[in-house]
């Protein structure tokens, strides 16, 4: 079974700087719920911020066979939608840890 739909989500910055990306995959037929919510993320939209220090940035990407989506979401704007996709990556593929960091936030 080949994946058809792929969200990235990548987060930077933070207190120490550190890294971490999670990712999940799933058929679109098996992911009527996940489509319902990245529908709901305003991605023509994204409020951005000037830099603030100690904050993340979140790097959130979807695609499909027809469809290539991606926006970077400064961490004061992932609220409704954003969060929850977000939350649903983690929860699903939480990011291997690597030597020295931190384990992620739940």
């Amino acid at each position: 079974m080949s994946a058809d739909l792929t969200i990235t989500v990548g987060r930077s910055g933070g207190f120490a700087g550190l890294t971490r990306e999670w990712s999940v995959s799933s058929t679109l037929d098996s992911a009527d719920d996940l489509m319902q919510l990245i529908d709901a993320c305003p991605w023509r939209s994204v409020q951005s911020e000037s830099e603030s220090r100690d904050r993340f940035v979140y790097v959130i990407t979807v695609r499909t066979p027809r469809t290539h989506r991606s926006a970077t979401v400064p961490e004061s704007s992932l609220t409704g939608p954003w969060k929850s996709l977000v939350q649903r990556v983690q929860n699903e593929h939480p990011a291997p840890e690597s030597p020295g960091t931190a384990p992620a936030a739940r």
